[in-house]
């Protein structure tokens, strides 16, 4: 089967297309940006090199779009033109403060232009190519383990290359671009250039090695003999310049077989899960979240910047969006890239003696620190949980001297400013008390599970909602306050009991109350309340819960027409975030991060596949055409209150969901 077919690269890309709204999902207020700020580039699944059709546009550096908060995007230009083909991009980001895209590449004839007019834009999994409509020239990239590849076509002669080493972010706006320093371009000889420069405070090195008949002037700008093609390599470290010969000297320079090769392995990719589905809109709607599911973090290998070797993995941005799904997706489903993450994070605890919540190309290791407190934690016991190979005991360590460092004094001896943070630690505290107990610690997770209780403070109980005069990011009391705790009976009670829990859910998902947007889910727009639907799951009210479910796939996550497309995102698809969600929700089958727990929904398709990191397999079957779960069992066992445990399913099996 090939599943790179099912796939639009462009979904997300624009600017929304959503169909009208109706029902409880007409009083869904969105707070963020509208577009999903992914990208068309050419890259391999969690792959080190990406590179992208460059515009200067927010935030990954490809289309039209300025800087976007919670309004219809302002735009920089009235059609997409190109200045040319860039290094690195976000993905699905907002206003990270980090932009990359280094190393701009322009291909032209005749004197070179700011920007550029195209014509024919292409793109497949691991394959872009578009047309400059002035001079013809026709421009494709693809990437491989070890470089990106560009090959350019000039229908006539004096074709030229340049290479902008400078370049670090998007158009010339506040906070929009960093500043190189330390530029050092030299020719190695007539079709190889060597460059360092310093982005973020990180130095990068540069091989850029050109195959066609022409050669390199005095100003490094690649001057063709004749009409024809020319490849351009182009292998980054930022371990050292002897690392990124290296990697050129193991690249291949046959584009054609490294696209073969890049397509290859988005199959094999894509193929880890098998959905039985014959509408093709619900396919490409489904491939296409895979596909943009598996864009970020990055493995670099071998090339990182803080200690020698591997393994190397960045571009979390952040946990905050990525911790509830996207990584879980990974853990479950991809054991190399598994491994080398929490390798990656053991590595940064001996480095920088903390859990960063944000670890990019930079050596900024505080970015969006206010969104949560330590969610490492989370990542890591999730990964523990589904049996990640890493030597847990010295992880438990970095973990337990990270919770208990002197940042985090405010919640050890009292209560965070914000009460989300207090809900991250105090889960936090949970998790690490459990991981704790199994390597044999079991003083320290004594005083962690003593901790953990301090969830209850972050809670008023004249509401049985978070305190409304503290400080939330992106969002306010009501979309943190229905977060799935490990104590939720306790929860529920802190609410008033069952019946005023679930008042307090109906007003916010719009079931009542449906004008008053000062408590209302962000509908999928954002991150911030992504998991709270499965609030109602603790009350067995999965009628409920997919009733929301529901409305979201019908007019959140498709276009107008259906189906995938540059405008099915509803908001900024952060690292992978919001597209994982769709996924798991279009599974029956949702992850409680930092818990063993699955919460058992209605899946779209009455059969999925999934080949699991563990090496088993994970049959979902669903039964019956109503409207939500009635029951469930997971090998023949009745599944209690419509949960699984994510430990077991990783042991592979067949869950069977009555509908």
């Amino acid at each position: 089967m090939q599943y790179t077919s099912f796939v639009n690269v462009f979904h997300g890309s624009g600017n929304i297309d959503l169909p009208e709204a109706r029902g409880i999902a007409a009083s869904w207020h969105f707070i963020k940006a509208l577009c999903g700020n992914t990208h068309p580039g050419a890259l391999l699944p969690f792959g080190k090199y990406s590179v992208c059709p460059y515009s200067g546009g927010y935030s990954s550096g490809y289309g039209t779009n300025g800087v976007n908060t919670h309004l219809p995007a302002p735009q920089i230009m009235d059609k997409l033109r190109l200045k040319g083909f860039s290094h690195f991009q976000n993905s699905g980001t907002g206003g990270i403060g980090v932009y990359y895209n280094y190393a701009v590449v322009t291909p032209y004839i005749g004197e070179q232009q700011e920007f550029y007019d195209i014509s024919g834009e292409t793109a497949e999994p691991g394959y872009y190519a578009v047309t400059l409509s002035g001079s013809g020239i026709l421009c494709e990239l693809t990437a491989g383990r070890f470089s990106a590849l560009h090959r350019y076509t000039f229908p006539a002669p004096g074709g030229k290359i340049a290479i902008d080493f400078s370049n670090d972010g998007l158009y010339n706006g506040p906070r929009m671009r960093g500043v190189a320093s330390d530029i050092a371009v030299s020719a190695a000889d007539s079709h190889t250039l060597h460059a360092s420069v310093t982005l973020q405070d990180v130095r990068l090195h540069f091989v850029c090695r050109f195959i066609g008949d022409g050669a390199l002037d005095e100003n490094h700008i690649f001057r063709m003999t004749d009409a024809g093609s020319v490849i351009l390599s182009v292998s980054i470290s930022a371990a050292s310049m002897d690392d990124a010969l290296a990697e050129s000297a193991q690249a291949s320079f046959d584009f054609d077989s490294v696209r073969a090769s890049a397509s290859g392995q988005w199959n094999a990719a894509l193929s880890k899960i098998r959905i039985e589905s014959d509408d093709a809109a619900e396919t490409e709607l489904f491939y296409s979240n895979l596909y943009h599911s598996l864009i970020k973090p990055c493995d670099w290998g071998g090339g990182g910047f803080l200690w020698d070797g591997a393994p190397f993995v960045t571009d979390f941005v952040t946990f905050w969006d990525m911790y509830k799904t996207a990584l879980p997706l990974i853990f479950t489903l991809y054991p190399e890239v598994s491994d080398h993450i929490v390798q990656t994070y053991e590595k940064l605890g001996e480095s920088l003696g903390t859990l960063p919540n944000c670890f990019m190309l930079a050596r900024n290791f505080n970015l969006e620190s206010k969104q949560s407190r330590l969610i490492a934690v989370h990542m890591l016991y999730d990964a523990w949980i589904r049996g990640v190979k890493a030597d847990w005991e010295s992880i438990t360590r970095h973990i337990l001297r990270a919770i208990f460092a002197d940042s985090n004094n405010d919640f050890l001896s009292g209560d965070c400013e914000r009460t989300t943070h207090t809900l991250d630690m105090a889960e936090n505290c949970a998790a690490a008390a459990e991981m704790a107990s199994a390597c044999g610690m079991h003083d320290d997770a004594d005083r962690l599970r003593q901790l953990s209780g301090k969830w209850k403070n972050g809670f008023d109980p004249a509401t049985g909602l978070l305190y409304e005069d503290r400080t939330y990011y992106e969002g306010n009391h009501w979309n943190y306050s229905f977060r799935p705790l490990r104590a939720m009976g306790e929860r529920i009670a802190l609410a008033g009991g069952a019946e005023n829990f679930e008042a307090l859910l109906d007003r916010f998902f719009g079931f009542t109350d449906a004008e008053d947007t000062s408590a209302r889910f962000e509908g999928f727009n954002n991150e911030t309340d992504m998991e709270s639907p499965y609030s109602y799951a603790y009350l067995g009210r999965h009628d409920k819960l997919c009733a929301v479910l529901d409305a979201a796939d019908r007019y959140m996550f498709r276009c107008k027409e259906g189906g995938a497309g540059c405008g099915a995102i509803p908001g900024n698809n952060d690292s992978d975030g919001l597209s994982s969600c769709w996924i798991w929700n279009s599974l029956g089958i949702f992850p409680v991060s930092g818990q063993d727990l699955l919460h058992i929904a209605r899946p779209k398709f009455a059969k999925a596949e999934l080949d699991l990191a563990s090496g088993k397999t994970l049959t979902v079957l669903r039964r019956g055409t109503g409207a939500y779960p009635q029951s469930a069992s997971f090998n023949g066992t009745v599944c209690e209150k419509l949960t699984v445990r994510a430990s077991e399913i990783m042991q592979g099996g067949t869950l069977i969901i009555e509908t």
